[in-house]
């Protein structure tokens, strides 16, 4: 039984440094050995080169943002320089206040458009024709002086008695006097 018991111990030792040697001479553990430095290399050139981008690009945008800010800056103290402007001129107006002035030119602005506005109702007034044979019931009461019932009767007549053919036809409508009739003379076509 020692014998056998030497027999392995043998062996395994045999097989131990066999296993050693053959590990030291392997022809992959070079290759292996040579792609992991290759590897590191590469990373740390890749490392370095990022570094570097990255640095630069800091420093390019901390410049840029230095000056962003001093041209804010500027503007921020011009528009300052502006306000103090206007404040000095409010204080040396007639005594009034800015927003009393301001008021002021708002009612007028309103009032010259308000006039405005009047000014081309009334020309549109003036200048639109209405045909007294096609027009409609709300048409006709855009002139002056007809109504819902003065409209419906010039409606009425028309479809009684055929196309209207002058302003003295109108004087036979019930309801139309001729005020009425002088008022919308100007603005009738037949």
């Amino acid at each position: 039984m020692k014998s056998l018991k030497s027999l392995l111990t043998l062996s395994a030792l045999a097989l131990a440094v066999s296993g050693s040697a053959l590990a030291t001479n392997n022809p992959l553990t070079a290759v292996k050995d040579n792609a992991m430095i290759e590897a590191k290399t590469t990373l740390q050139s890749n490392v370095d080169s990022t570094k570097d981008s990255v640095a630069a690009k800091s420093k390019a945008l901390k410049e840029s943002a230095v000056a962003d800010k001093n041209a804010l800056t500027k503007k921020v103290d011009s528009v300052k320089e502006k306000v103090q402007s206007v404040k000095e001129n409010a204080k040396a107006s007639d005594g009034a206040s800015v927003k009393e002035t301001m008021q002021k030119k708002a009612d007028d602005a309103k009032a010259k458009a308000k006039e405005k506005v009047n000014d081309t109702q009334e020309k549109i007034k003036k200048s639109a024709k209405v045909n007294v044979n096609n027009a409609d019931a709300a048409t006709l009461q855009k002139l002056s002086g007809i109504g819902e019932k003065k409209a419906q009767a010039i409606i009425d007549y028309r479809n009684k008695v055929g196309k209207i053919k002058n302003v003295a036809e109108l004087s036979k409508i019930d309801g139309l006097g001729e005020t009425t009739i002088e008022k919308i003379t100007p603005y009738l076509t037949f």
